[in-house]
């Protein structure tokens, strides 16, 4: 089981960085079928549903900066971990984001969103 990837996957994984800048770029550099679960409301969604919903949560505050943080090579894809701030309940509020990504012929397949608040949890 090798972890190196090819060309293909190493582009998808740098158009990923990108897209965390550009939202809608995550369109194109996914398939048309690619579906996508998020850890914060457990239920998978179209790219498009999910780009959209970036956009709605986003309302004026425009689309948070979301800051890559690295990506581990999997044998099927990656893991990408971003973070960004947002206001919650008028609370900024940093959010960690790590990114499940199946990749085939240089494009997302499916995706798993995990997303933690940081809470501040002291033993």
């Amino acid at each position: 089981m090798s972890t190196t990837p090819d060309q293909a996957t190493v582009e998808l994984a740098e158009n990923w960085v990108k897209a965390l800048k550009n939202i809608d770029l995550f369109r194109e550099i996914s398939t048309e079928d690619c579906q996508v679960w998020h850890s914060a409301d457990d239920k998978w969604v179209s790219v498009a549903e999910a780009v959209a919903a970036v956009y709605e949560r986003s309302g004026d505050d425009g689309v948070p900066d979301f800051h890559a943080e690295g990506i581990t090579y999997t044998e099927d894809g990656f893991f990408n971990r971003a973070s960004t701030e947002v206001q919650i309940n008028g609370q900024k509020m940093k959010l960690h984001l790590v990114q499940i990504v199946e990749a085939r012929d240089g494009k997302a397949v499916r995706v798993r969103e995990y997303i933690g608040p940081e809470m501040g949890v002291q033993p």
